[in-house]
């Protein structure tokens, strides 16, 4: 295998072309970011301007959820054919167009079928922006790179968070609100979109495609010596000789089945370990508990940016197995903590009679549970998926895990306010304690350590038989 000699050559630094593409394409993040944190703090705005109670509340946040589903279905079928780059600048438009015409406060089924298109757009995104960067930087630094994705969401999320909160204590009438609103949503997607046009188009593709000298191209952009070059062009055509054009019977393969199966499990758990219920609907839950006011709408948002950017640097010192692990545990805690939090406040039917120590305690503990989730399961889990799937099976690979997160995504969007009224505030954080179980036990039998091994060796590992867990060993079994 070529591999070895790319080792040997490792250059000491990378060309600062690399970083800014990189730091582009992860703009696609900024869309996903936007619209999680949109909710968050315009949900009561909403509401208050179309009538919307709980249930209606949910319903609308959720349609977010089936339009990334479908994104993410088409996003393969985009991403073979027109490539990666044009996948990421039909995004960009269609977030732009749909939250200028959400701006006209249309009537709510009009408003509805632009937050699909929203949700179609992201879900697109949230496809293509992690696969781009994968294909794109150099082994060594692709989980750092990779994390930007998530970095730009918690980005979006903050600063939609806070425009969201100085627009509503500034403009109190919803009529002015919430087009000021969506307009801030499309000023930020209009950047990404065009941002957009600077990429380059991913090598791997181009090499899918044929186009040999113009992923050649792109690497001298990228990589800094004719050697380094020469063995990404020759591991690449390596893992071409693989069977190619396999389209949807790919997924009948032993090999393609079990990484498979290890990226839609991870998607699974990223979200029923309860993100985006802290996410979506933490004013809304710190407003159960009496919390009110900037704490109560910034607390999650800030915390989450901030604690993303660590992410960056641990994922290639600690790898990503060891955050999982670190994220999983201290989610677990914290969930327990809020959980036993509420059970022991459950008597008490005014909020505003919750005494400060209750409110500490839940406070500390969303603090806690988003540093374990921003380091860990956020960034992680986007960047293993995009790193698994061996290259003729990678845009169907990503098609199914996306469409994965999205539909779990829904689910908790969906059910998560409904199920506290029902069963109690404390019974949804119980149930997310348990899935961190699950999701440690998960990572410690079949999720593969991949920090700086290519992604064809990789792929060379996995169509020799090597086991999950030890995909990423460039000698598995020692």
């Amino acid at each position: 295998m070529a591999h070895a000699g790319l080792v040997g050559a490792k250059s000491s630094g990378y060309k600062t072309i690399v970083y800014v593409i990189c730091s582009v394409a992860a703009l696609g993040g900024l869309l996903f970011g936007l619209d999680q944190g949109f909710i968050a703090n315009s949900l009561e705005t909403i509401q208050r301007h179309y009538q919307l109670g709980v249930q209606g509340g949910e319903h609308y946040s959720s349609i977010l959820a089936t339009g990334g589903i479908v994104g993410a279905l088409l996003a393969g079928l985009f991403a073979r054919f027109l490539g990666r780059k044009r996948s990421l600048l039909v995004a960009g438009f269609i977030f732009t167009a749909a939250s200028a015409l959400s701006a006209l406060l249309p009537p709510l089924p009009v408003l509805s079928a632009c937050r699909f298109a929203l949700g179609f757009g992201v879900g697109v995104a949230s496809f293509v922006v992690p696969l781009f960067l994968s294909e794109t930087a150099p082994a060594p630094i692709r989980g750092s790179m990779g994390t930007l994705f998530q970095l730009m969401i918690t980005i979006g999320i903050f600063l939609i968070s806070l425009t969201n909160v100085l627009i509503a204590r500034t403009f109190m009438n919803p009529v002015t609100s919430l087009p000021l609103m969506f307009l801030t949503i499309t000023l930020f997607a209009a950047l990404m979109f065009l941002g957009g046009f600077v990429l380059p188009e991913s090598p791997r593709w181009l090499m899918l495609k044929g186009r040999r000298e113009e992923a050649v191209a792109v690497l001298r952009r990228t990589l800094n010596t004719q050697h380094e070059i020469d063995v990404e062009i020759e591991e690449i055509e390596q893992a071409l000789h693989g069977p190619q054009g396999a389209g949807a019977v790919i997924v009948m393969r032993g090999y393609f089945i079990k990484v498979l199966m290890v990226g839609v499990l991870l998607q699974v758990f990223q979200q029923l370990v309860g993100i985006n219920m802290m996410i979506y609907y933490s004013p809304t839950i710190f407003g159960y508990a009496g919390i009110k006011g900037l704490l109560a709408t910034m607390t999650v948002p800030t915390v989450n940016m901030l604690f993303t950017f660590p992410a960056i640097r641990l994922v290639e010192k600690w790898g990503r197995k060891k955050l999982l692990y670190v994220g999983a545990i201290t989610m677990l805690v914290t969930m327990i903590a809020a959980g036993v939090t509420f059970q022991a406040v459950g008597s008490v039917s005014n909020p505003a009679m919750i005494g400060g120590t209750p409110k500490a305690v839940l406070l500390a503990s969303a603090i806690l549970y988003i540093f374990g989730f921003a380091v860990s399961w956020g960034p992680v889990v986007w960047l293993v998926c995009s790193e698994i799937f061996p290259l003729e099976g990678r845009e169907i690979g990503m098609t199914i895990t996306t469409m994965v997160n999205w539909t779990f995504a829904g689910l908790v969007m969906a059910n998560a306010l409904s199920f506290m009224q029902a069963h109690g505030n404390a019974s949804i954080f119980y149930v997310f304690a348990g899935f961190c179980v699950l999701a440690v036990a998960f990572v410690a039998l079949f999720v593969p350590e991949t920090k700086g091994i290519t992604l064809e060796e990789m792929e060379f590992n996995l169509k020799n038989g090597v086991r999950l867990r030890e995909l990423g060993n460039r000698e598995p079994g020692r």
